[in-house]
């Protein structure tokens, strides 16, 4: 028997007789530096549930999706699978846990029973999605996969042909915006839907699940970024109304569908709103940094940046008025600069009207001591910065997004990334056993 059991977020399992496939497995507990937290907790039977599972996938490494505190669960009888790259920091982590890891390659596709298979494709530098084939059903799990064109979308249906069933995410998962900014938090949770109306209406799925974004923003210092995110009975609603041939379900903790029933979503949405009117900040007792302790990681910050990027000194040349800015950390009142020359030091004025952020001690230890500290911030929202501050944190930290992404600036990667763009104008997946 076909069954989908929903767990949290963007965690399902799926299972054929006696043998089960999880995805993303995150259960519990505060990701991207204490900043997000799921809106419903997972009950302890799912969590049994999901350590009896046979196989478990995970579509990328934001904490999210694969989030290492909650796989204490698994054992070594747990059969892990990811997509195959070149740094491993995933596969290296599971093998600690069990060595029965399986990576897979783009199209290569795993067989888990003669009826049951999937198959990972990657998308940009560290997502995937993938195609499963469940005794005939395919089911296409986009997750945090961002489509931008129909190019990209034409690539994907041609790879997976007639999809039963898409997984998809329905609100923003970005941070980057102020308190009084709340315009434009409305036309980033529009502008998804108008987007997933597209993807859906292009891809002609006979049924939806939106998932992935069953968390919010949980800190004093982010909660305000909840005010316009996409709840999921309005989200089914807009979907609905600009597709109205496709079956869309809404699933909460413990929903079970055979791929075959009827579906009352409202049972669940209502329990949904429950939960989105009772969310509040949650008080977790963030540790203060010393400021020394921040100087040394900034120090080591530019150390690692020049070495690894041979080029640093051409992209310095050109942008250095981009390669500083002013801090004020909130909790030590303290209020600093830092750029790659002189590191980061204190001062004691501190100019609006020039590039700045404000964020706490522990947030901007994370930033530097981090490879994914940027995008852990930048996601997190754990910050408020002027227009100038959010470029040049951009360009500042640059180097570290995409040195864990295995992209270098030198002269090798430039070379080689040049040439495999030159060779396929249309690229949407990039190759990361490369």
């Amino acid at each position: 028997m076909n069954k989908l059991e929903f767990i949290n977020h963007s965690c399902i399992i799926l299972s054929n007789k006696n043998i089960s496939l999880a995805m993303d497995p995150w259960t519990e507990g505060s990701v991207f530096n204490n900043s997000w937290n799921l809106l419903v907790n997972t009950p302890n039977n799912l969590v049994e549930n999901l350590k009896k599972s046979n196989y478990v996938w995970f579509s990328h490494e934001h904490p999210d999706h694969f989030n290492p505190p909650n796989l204490k669960i698994f054992n070594q009888k747990t059969n892990f699978l990811f997509q195959k790259t070149k740094d491993k920091r995933v596969v290296n982590f599971l093998s600690k846990i069990s060595n029965n890891l399986k990576e897979l390659s783009f199209k290569e596709e795993f067989f888990l029973d003669e009826s049951f298979s999937i198959q990972i494709i990657p998308f940009q530098y560290i997502d995937s999605m993938c195609l499963i084939k469940l005794n005939n059903i395919r089911i296409l799990n986009l997750n945090d996969c961002d489509i931008k064109n129909e190019n990209q979308l034409k690539i994907i249906k041609n790879l997976c042909g007639q999809i039963d069933l898409l997984l998809v995410q329905f609100s923003y998962a970005i941070g980057k915006s102020n308190k009084e900014n709340t315009d434009e938090r409305r036309i980033w949770s529009s502008t998804i839907l108008k987007k997933l109306s597209k993807t859906i209406n292009f891809l002609k799925p006979k049924n939806v699940i939106p998932f992935a974004s069953f968390c919010y923003f949980s800190r004093n210092d982010n909660f305000y970024l909840n005010d316009s995110i996409n709840k999921i009975g309005y989200t089914i609603n807009v979907l609905k109304k600009n597709n109205p041939e496709v079956n869309f379900l809404c699933l909460y903790p413990g929903d079970v569908w055979d791929f075959n029933s009827s579906w009352n979503n409202d049972i669940s949405i209502n329990k949904y709103s429950s939960h989105y009117n009772k969310i509040s900040p949650i008080q977790i007792d963030s540790k203060t940094i010393d400021f020394s302790k921040n100087q040394e990681v900034s120090n080591k910050f530019i150390n690692t940046t020049i070495k690894n990027n041979n080029l640093f000194f051409l992209y310095n040349f050109f942008n250095k008025k981009n390669y500083d800015i002013f801090f004020n950390l909130t909790d030590l009142k303290i209020k600093c600069k830092f750029d790659f020359q002189n590191g980061l030091q204190e001062v004691s004025k501190f100019d609006l009207t020039k590039p700045y952020c404000s964020l706490s001690s522990d947030s901007l230890y994370q930033l530097f001591n981090s490879g994914y500290g940027y995008d852990a911030l930048i996601i997190g929202g754990r910050f408020e910065a002027n227009k100038l501050g959010l470029k040049n944190l951009n360009k500042i930290f640059k180097f570290q997004a995409k040195n864990y992404q295995n992209i270098f600036y030198n002269y090798q990667s430039i070379f080689y990334n040049f040439i495999k763009k030159f060779l396929n104008k249309n690229i949407l997946f990039y190759n990361r056993e490369d």
